[in-house]
């Protein structure tokens, strides 16, 4: 059967957009078929001060747009957009490519609403500093609270998600941590990692029951005090949730009336921690954590077993250059 056409495509990519806020009909917002030096840009998506901030390429849904980067790296440069999206309709790749540390395109699950880029455009004028650049040893936390002290495991592990991003460009890593070896404590340490050296200005952590929320946040309170951590399911009801940069949330209030679309846009949090992991791989709780694109680390004290259940062909199909990542 042959594939659908390109304007079959881009019906699921308005639909998309629309999705994220954007207003087809304001063409202060959206430009279609502009024609360049360098040829004909399907979309322009420009920024609430009227700059173009976006190219997105529209391909086939049966062809990957993947392929079409570098063809849309040539239109954004010639308007100097900093960002490209590549899609078929069915998936999304996004570019930051002015940022030298940003080597790749990389797949997101939805696209940016404007105010999502016109955020991590402010963000590429003051970039930030490598993870490594913030030095953690044994006393990393001891001006916090005199008797917290950090485990040499617990050392090579966050550097070792500095490694990766830092020099690899990854943006997801998995952690497998036994019961009892400080899990909440390494999280809130490599949480402040990310906030001091400004690789993240919002951080959701994800857990699956109320009480272990209520038990982070006597952690978070202490090493994250100064970044107002809130748990979301009362501070989305107070208004404390603005103001904070650091939200701790059960992964049932999130997917309760799809909230987390409803409240956050995709590009909202730039580090995502996702508690006991390997308990929303599945169904609607795996699209909670995939809907949002930031760094992803998940925790989990399951040994790796658990995978043999995955159907590790299908996850290779959605998204192969995460899975040779991960």
């Amino acid at each position: 059967m042959p594939g659908q056409s390109e304007a079959f495509s881009r019906v699921l990519i308005d639909r998309a957009l629309e999705a994220s806020g954007w207003n087809l009909l304001d063409p202060k917002q959206i430009q279609f078929e502009f024609h360049g030096p360098s040829g004909r840009a399907d979309y322009i998506l420009k920024g609430k001060t009227g700059q173009v901030l976006c190219v997105l390429e529209a391909k086939k849904e049966d062809l990957d747009p993947y392929d079409a980067k570098e063809q849309a790296r040539g239109y954004a440069e010639n308007l100097n957009a900093p960002f490209v999206i590549l899609s078929n309709g069915r998936e999304h790749w996004f570019w930051n490519y002015q940022r030298a540390d940003q080597r790749d395109a990389y797949r997101i699950e939805g696209l940016p609403s404007r105010s999502d880029l016109d955020r991590v455009r402010l963000k590429n004028l003051q970039p930030p500093k490598p993870l490594l650049t913030e030095a953690v040893g044994p006393e990393y936390l001891r001006a916090l609270r005199g008797d917290l002290t950090m485990r040499g495991y617990q050392i090579r592990a966050m550097d070792e998600i500095a490694k990766g991003f830092d020099g690899k460009g990854r943006r997801k890593f998995l952690l497998e941590m036994a019961t009892g070896t400080g899990k909440t404590l390494l999280c809130a340490a490599l949480i402040r990692r990310f906030l001091r050296t400004k690789n993240a200005e919002r951080v959701l952590f994800i857990v699956d029951r109320i009480e272990l929320a209520k038990q982070t946040m006597e952690d978070f309170n202490v090493v994250l005090g100064e970044y107002m951590p809130v748990i979301y399911r009362t501070a989305r009801r107070t208004g404390e949730l603005l103001g904070s940069s650091v939200v701790v949330a059960t992964i049932q209030s999130l997917m309760m009336g799809r909230r987390y679309r409803e409240e956050f846009t995709p590009f909202y949090f730039d580090l995502i921690v996702n508690d006991e992991a390997h308990r929303s791989i599945y169904g609607d709780a795996r699209e909670v954590v995939q809907y949002f694109q930031g760094t992803r680390v998940g925790l989990t004290a399951t040994p790796k077993a658990y995978l043999k259940n995955v159907d590790v062909a299908q996850l290779a199909s959605e998204d192969p250059k995460a899975l040779a990542g991960c």
